[in-house]
């Protein structure tokens, strides 16, 4: 079985990673780019099909307000996409960030066509945090034995697309640039190290007094001079594979020193110098 470890480097000028939990005011977005989002972009590449294609399919059958409870959940599809590209394993490292933070902006819609919301007189107003100029280096590994994984290598390193991917929303299109084959391996810690990428930590405090807690003492390394900043970020790993939420883990994003007895999972080891997490 070929597999190949690959990165791009991808920007655009605005970026809207929806946060689920705040329908109300503001709507805020993730700073970093998810996986569900990432697996969005790699279908389009590949021309697979998304959500829209989904209630394109629902409209055609009876309206489901009226279906019973256990009709609706046998009926409830997860996209295309997804099916064929969820078992990937992707890496996210920051690029061009001041301290993994990426400056946003408030953007506001007005949709005044009279068919928008009945509670303001048909006049619509939307408040979205929006990200300024992000950009982030992903890191894929592809098994190219596998039809769908194999294009997606195909495409990425051609920068050719099948459909425009965007970032969060269709009005922020990007691109990508400066396609990376690796020389990799796993990575078991035998000296103190750095890690590049976002990582998963399960049990990292997220306080600022909890800096001194014993977990986050165990986890960096204080003997080291370098290292300024750490970004938590709750993010989107998947969907749940019964109804179409997400699934959450906690992420990490530091130039500190991690201690070499301290577990972490999935890191790798690039071209001997450069160590990431696939998730």
């Amino acid at each position: 079985m070929e597999k190949k470890l690959i990165s791009i480097d991808i920007s655009s000028l605005f970026a809207f990673f929806k946060k689920p939990d705040n329908n109300e005011g503001i709507i805020f977005t993730y700073n970093f780019i998810h996986k569900p989002a990432l697996l969005g972009i790699f279908g389009s590449i590949i021309g697979l099909k998304g959500f829209y294609q989904i209630y394109e399919e629902t409209k055609k059958t009876k309206d489901i307000k009226k279906e019973k409870k256990t009709e609706l959940s046998k009926r409830i599809k997860l996209p295309e996409y997804y099916n064929y590209l969820s078992s990937l394993k992707i890496g996210v490292e920051p690029l061009d960030s001041k301290d993994g933070y990426f400056q946003k902006t408030i953007i506001k819609y007005n949709n005044s066509t009279g068919h928008a919301s009945e509670e303001q007189g048909g006049n619509l107003i939307i408040e979205e945090q929006t990200i300024i100029k992000p950009s982030y280096r992903i890191f894929v590994l592809l098994e190219l034995d596998n039809e769908k994984e194999n294009d997606l290598y195909i495409n990425l390193k051609n920068l050719e697309s099948t459909y425009i991917p965007y970032a969060g929303k269709n009005d922020f299109s990007l691109w990508w640039e400066n396609f990376i084959e690796y020389n990799f391996s796993p990575y078991i810690p035998d000296v103190d190290f750095r890690i590049d990428s976002i990582f998963i930590k399960e049990d990292v405090n997220k306080t600022i007094k909890d800096f001194s807690h014993k977990k986050t003492a165990n986890f960096f390394d204080s003997s080291h001079n370098f290292g300024n900043f750490i970004y938590f970020e709750k993010l989107p790993i998947g969907y749940d594979q019964n109804m179409p939420y997400y699934c959450f883990a906690d992420f990490v994003y530091t130039n500190k020193t991690i201690k070499k007895d301290y577990q972490l999972n999935n890191l790798y080891k690039l071209n001997k110098d450069k160590i990431i997490q696939l998730f």
